[in-house]
């Protein structure tokens, strides 16, 4: 039985919504109350098997005018594997396509059975052509043919409504794929295309695999996206971008931007910092970073950062050793997270000790994994510079979740 909170049963035309719910096949209201909870996109991110329950059903009037009311149908998945789900997005496309709000989907290939792909790229296509109030696309590729997907690409283009787009690729390689290769794929024809027709609207980009974004890509992302105002890039900035990410030029989106998010990327902390202490990126509120990927050759700090904004309200660094620390700790922040920095925990103790590690943090939270003793000795040392606000609260992460 749906929860009441879902509509004003009391009025009119809540009742009457809610009795047309209630007249469902069961299938279908597990299905839509699924869509309004977003319990299908939680169990699809954290990776649960779970069977889902939708069965190959035909619709009926009642049923399609209960699914393309506005209280319905505000977010859904679009699974190329699965054919009964197809089967009920295609009868139902039409009718609720123009009241979603947020859409994931996964973007392959045909694998054996090209009936199957068409009847999801038809699906798909179908439903953004009418998603004239779609604001969130969350893009999954598992795709190597760049000719591929037009008519998609073509309907993502007209997308009016589109503020947040969410690329993970799926495809990983097993090894590296060769920079040189890069403009070959389809990750890097599906990143340009959303930043040709939308970097003037987005205001969420997230964009995370091991196909690294090209040179000329990210000076289009640096330069044009002007409304950004969160930003992931997770393992996708490699050596190749190293000099242009390394260029002071002041970014587009600087006054807007917010949240930025850099996981795994081979780009120099010293770089990192400069370019938040000078602005580069407007005044952040938070910066997350986690440990990158072929970080040796760091170069040394020819003077002290020069800092021009306000306090960050919160840095969150993770897997750093000691001389990449030297780098990232000046930043100037009122909360600090650290996750698994330094060499180890008597490295990060003696650093808080000293006033120049974050010297503007009022709040410093670590992991709850550590023992009684290292953590006492850390509030300790931090009560030296009148640091005082230290709890053990973080969650413990293992490095294959980071």
């Amino acid at each position: 039985m749906p929860d009441e909170t879902l509509t004003d049963v009391t009025s009119p035309s809540g009742s009457r919504k809610f009795s047309l719910l209630l007249d469902l096949p069961i299938e279908i209201q597990i299905e839509i109350i699924e869509l309004l909870q977003h319990d299908w996109q939680t169990r699809l991110v954290s990776g649960q098997q779970q069977t889902h329950p939708l069965k190959s059903l035909r619709p009926t009037c009642k049923q399609l005018e209960a699914l393309c009311n506005p209280i319905f149908a505000e977010f859904i998945s679009i699974d190329p594997f699965s054919r009964p789900a197809l089967e009920l997005r295609k009868a139902f496309a039409s009718k609720f396509a123009r009241y979603l709000k947020a859409l994931v989907c996964f973007i392959s290939e045909h694998n054996g059975d090209r009936e199957l792909f068409i009847q999801f790229e038809f699906v798909l296509t179908t439903i953004l052509e009418r998603a004239v109030h779609l604001q969130k696309i969350s893009l999954y590729p598992c795709s190597t043919d760049i000719r591929a997907h037009s008519r998609l690409l073509s309907a993502i283009s007209k997308l009016s409504a589109l503020k947040e787009v969410s690329i993970r690729e799926l495809d990983h390689p097993r090894y590296p794929l060769r920079y040189g290769n890069v403009q070959s794929t389809f990750h890097h024809r599906l990143l340009n295309h959303i930043l040709d027709y939308h970097s003037q609207r987005l205001r969420v980009l997230e964009v995370c695999g091991r196909t690294p974004m090209h040179e000329s890509t990210f000076l289009k992302l640096r330069d044009t996206a002007s409304q950004l105002r969160q930003l992931e890039l997770n393992q996708c900035l490699t050596i190749e971008t190293r000099g242009a990410f390394a260029d002071p030029q002041r970014w587009a989106c600087a006054g807007r931007l917010e949240y930025l998010y850099i996981r795994r990327c081979a780009i120099h902390p010293a770089t990192i910092t400069r370019h938040i202490g000078a602005g580069i990126f407007g005044p952040l509120r938070i910066f997350h970073i986690i440990g990158g990927k072929e970080n040796s050759g760091d170069p040394p700090e020819s003077a002290a950062t020069v800092w021009t904004i306000p306090p960050l309200n919160w840095v969150e660094v993770a897997e750093f050793n000691d001389l990449e620390m030297s780098r990232l700790r000046c930043i100037r922040t009122k909360k600090v997270h650290m996750r698994m920095v330094w060499g180890g925990r008597p490295q990060c103790i003696e650093a808080f000790r000293r006033s120049t590690t974050f010297p503007e943090a009022e709040e410093l939270h670590v992991e709850n994994d550590w023992g009684d003793r290292d953590f006492e000795e850390l509030k300790r040392s931090c009560a030296i510079r009148g640091l005082t606000k230290v709890n053990r609260d973080l969650y413990s992460w293992s490095r294959w979740e980071v």
